[in-house]
């Protein structure tokens, strides 16, 4: 465990691999909705955190989507705590847009096209079809940035809980 931070209805827990590369591995743990399929994942995450630090666990660990300070304190005890994650690497794609009207970054795109009458942007999650009309369109730029996504925590099964 490396540490953790409130940032809005996330907490953001770093873990310190012990060898390899990269130095840190990021897991952004939303807290908010309760009931949200990701929301259930990442306390089960933050649980199974508690449990390796031998931090006693909230009552009704949803609560903690209230307060994300008090969730980043628990995780914070923790540290020294050896897990085994299992990570998947993910690519996000983005793209600069400059228009007469500015510069616009759009996250999450899952493809793009520009044809005669513009440029076209797909975007993951099923938003609707962005479109920059030729006219307005200086110039577009795609990035990329590659991150280690955190699928699971696990304690170690050679550790033995008392």
């Amino acid at each position: 465990m490396g540490g953790a931070q409130a940032a809005g209805t996330l907490l953001r827990v770093f873990f310190v691999p012990l060898r390899g590369y990269p130095r840190e591995i990021e897991d952004r743990v939303p807290l908010r909705p309760a009931g949200d399929i990701a929301t259930v994942r990442g306390i089960g995450r933050l649980l199974r955190v508690f449990r390796a630090g031998r931090v006693r666990v909230p009552p009704d660990p949803y609560r903690l989507g209230a307060d994300p300070q008090r969730a980043a304190e628990l995780v914070l005890r923790c540290q020294g705590a050896r897990v085994e994650l299992r990570v998947e690497r993910r690519v996000e794609r983005m793209l600069t847009v400059w228009t007469d009207a500015g510069v616009d970054r759009i996250r999450g795109v899952l493809d793009y096209t520009e044809d005669d009458e513009g440029l076209s942007v797909l975007r993951r999650g099923g938003q609707s079809l962005l479109k920059f009309p030729r006219e307005s369109l200086i110039r577009f730029a795609p990035s990329s940035t590659e991150r280690l996504e955190v699928l699971s925590v696990e304690v170690p099964s050679g550790l033995r809980l008392r």
